[in-house]
């Protein structure tokens, strides 16, 4: 990631936040027991390998007592860093309750690996440049905050047994991302349940798609294409692809075996 304060608003908020922790005098350290994050993850934005989000904008203004600064500045990332519909949803995930996603084709953006993250954007085309391909994963991992919230959306995954074979990355990725994933499924918020390849073709056809719930809203679907993506917002719409979700979980293995289907799985990439 080109970490250049000229270079893009992303490098400049993450060098004003190293130049106010220094001003401060404040480590790292210091400056994740401030703001409730961990300091892997303040390194990760003074490095440009996780997009601050608003609350880690206004806590650090709290902080260094900088009047609202980094928070005017964050919106500003967010606009220049983030796809316009996927900028749509950042906000959607962060107001959810409960999130139910399915996936084919790889193991979902939530429970990804920084390493998994990386093989499964690079191949992307037209090809996107090194830094297109950092934000990118920065963009991923910030996505993953929402799980450590005091109070995370429940969450409910549905895989096909393929996601789990297919190889973005060498054995180590693989085996480092399916163990996560296991570590994953074990949180008393999180399901992960696996449609194991003997069942032949699902009600979904392949296609992912995530139901989104909220406390005070209709629920939505989301639907990703190549290049962009779509809200189902019809109540007959969404209840169809509730309908299809149920379907898939009916089809699906239970926890416990989707478990050890995984690590099933991870001793495959360890011989």
């Amino acid at each position: 990631m080109n970490t250049d304060p000229s270079s893009s608003p992303l490098a400049f908020f993450a060098a004003d936040v190293k130049r106010l922790r220094g001003i401060a005098g404040m480590t790292q350290e210091h400056l994740a027991k401030a703001t409730a994050y961990s300091p892997a993850s303040i390194a990760a934005i003074e490095t440009c390998r996780l997009l601050p989000s608003l609350r880690f904008a206004q806590l650090a203004d709290e902080a260094f007592r900088t009047d609202g600064h980094l928070e005017r500045l964050q919106d500003l990332v967010e606009q220049t860093s983030v796809l316009p519909w996927f900028r749509d949803l950042i906000k959607v995930e962060r107001k959810a309750i409960e999130i139910r996603e399915y996936d084919s084709y790889v193991i979902p953006g939530l429970l990804q690996t920084e390493r998994y993250a990386r093989c499964c954007v690079s191949p992307t085309r037209p090809a996107l440049t090194a830094d297109e391909i950092n934000r990118a994963v920065a963009l991923r991992m910030t996505r993953q905050e929402i799980l450590d919230r005091d109070e995370p959306p429940r969450l409910w995954f549905i895989l096909d047994e393929s996601a789990l074979r297919r190889a973005n990355g060498d054995a180590e990725i693989m085996t480092d991302q399916l163990e996560h994933l296991v570590k994953m499924s074990e949180r008393p918020e999180i399901v992960i349940q696996v449609i194991p390849d003997s069942v032949g073709s699902t009600a979904a056809g392949g296609r992912s798609f995530t139901i989104l719930t909220f406390k005070s809203e209709s629920t939505i679907v989301y639907l990703e294409d190549v290049k962009s993506a779509r809200y189902v917002r019809k109540p007959d719409e969404v209840a169809m692809y509730t309908l299809t979700f149920d379907h898939l979980r009916s089809h699906a293995l239970p926890d416990d075996k989707s478990r050890a289907l995984i690590r099933e799985a991870i001793s495959r990439y360890a011989k």
